[in-house]
């Protein structure tokens, strides 16, 4: 446990990473369905041919998903031990 683990951790979280940048993606087609959220300004805004409300959903979104991905940078830099970060610049 006390090798395994630190070595796999930097894998273990591009998997958390992919996953929460899907939820991100996936949670604006909620909209489609009534259910809201970011995407909401995506689907009324082309349903009314209103296409900056669309830009600005889309932003949104991608703006959260940037977030997400910083987030996971700075948990990878204080969770994953340096002699890992070092040996993967390396490569």
């Amino acid at each position: 446990m006390r090798i395994e683990v630190p070595i796999a951790l930097p894998l273990i979280l591009v998997g958390l990473r992919t996953g929460a940048i899907f939820v991100v993606a996936t949670a604006t087609i909620a909209a489609y369905i009534g259910l809201g959220g970011l995407g909401r300004f995506i689907i009324d805004g082309l349903a009314s041919d209103q296409y900056g409300p669309v830009a600005g959903g889309a932003l949104l979104v991608v703006m959260l998903a940037v977030l997400v991905l910083a987030l996971f940078a700075g948990l990878s830099r204080l969770v994953v031990p340096v002699g890992l970060r070092k040996q993967r610049k390396t490569e």
